[in-house]
């Protein structure tokens, strides 16, 4: 496995490290941790090695993963010199590959994103185009994507940002069970357990539309259709599609910004 080092620790590649080392216990992983406390917690937690800067991180590793923001990147590009056989990986949102080239002088960079669930080996990965080996890393810590298209990868990221909107919306569907009568362990369970039936069928029945297994399920009886009904009725779809756009919109953005 490949020696990987971290330049910058933030909640996503600390997720990732911790995924990784799940799935591989021996991985080799290094991190400059300055006063940042996550990369301190990790090297308190896992077996990473801390260099005491970011080029001596640069000098032990395969890959290189930096995380944060497009700040972060032009605080640490002036302070690193990478070789010509090594891989750069960003989980920077909104900051194109040229971009990353000009700023590190480096022509091997890739753009990576994932989410929470790459603590448990189980986020969807998407990966603008990389190598086997770099795809077989990610391969690692979920179901990965790789996308040759850049404008498609971008578009991609808004689903991973949508995973939060679903924990709103799971934790007010629990609240109402709870406002109910029952208790927060079984309507939490009820909600997620429902989220879990709904992914694990329609993956069961990868052929169908998806809105065809919705219709399906309602014309079932149990009320469903009321309920759906009602949905329907008071566009319930419409802000998760004007967020999507919002989210889609400032990351166009921000790629522009970030241009040279």
């Amino acid at each position: 496995m490949q020696r990987i080092g971290i330049l910058n620790v933030d909640a996503f590649t600390e997720k990732l490290v911790r995924g990784l080392f799940r799935a591989v216990p021996e991985s080799q992983v290094f991190l400059f941790c300055a006063n940042n406390e996550r990369a301190q917690k990790l090297a308190i937690d896992l077996p990473c090695w801390t260099p005491a800067s970011y080029q001596n991180v640069v000098d032990e590793v395969d890959v290189i993963l930096i995380g944060g923001d497009s700040d972060s990147l032009h605080d640490i590009a002036p302070q690193v010199q990478l070789r010509g056989t090594q891989t750069l990986i960003s989980l920077v949102p909104g900051t194109s590959i040229q971009r990353l080239r000009d700023l590190f002088g480096h022509t091997d960079c890739v753009r990576l994103s994932l989410t929470f669930a790459a603590e448990m080996n189980t986020s969807t990965v998407i990966l603008t185009a990389a190598d086997n080996p770099i795809q077989q890393l990610f391969a690692r810590v979920g179901e990965l994507m790789v996308f040759t298209d850049e404008s498609e990868f971008e578009l991609a990221t808004v689903s991973m940002g949508m995973n939060s909107g679903y924990y709103y919306l799971a934790e007010g569907l629990q609240r109402w069970f709870v406002q109910k009568g029952l208790t927060e362990d079984i309507a939490r369970r009820l909600v997620l357990n429902g989220l879990k039936d709904v992914v694990q069928y329609a993956e069961y029945k990868e052929s169908a539309r998806l809105d065809e297994l919705g219709k399906e399920m309602a014309l079932s009886g149990h009320f469903t259709r009321e309920g759906l009904e009602i949905l329907t009725q008071m566009q319930a779809l419409k802000p998760w599609i004007i967020a999507s756009e919002r989210a889609l919109s400032a990351i166009q953005e921000h790629s522009k910004k970030t241009l040279p």
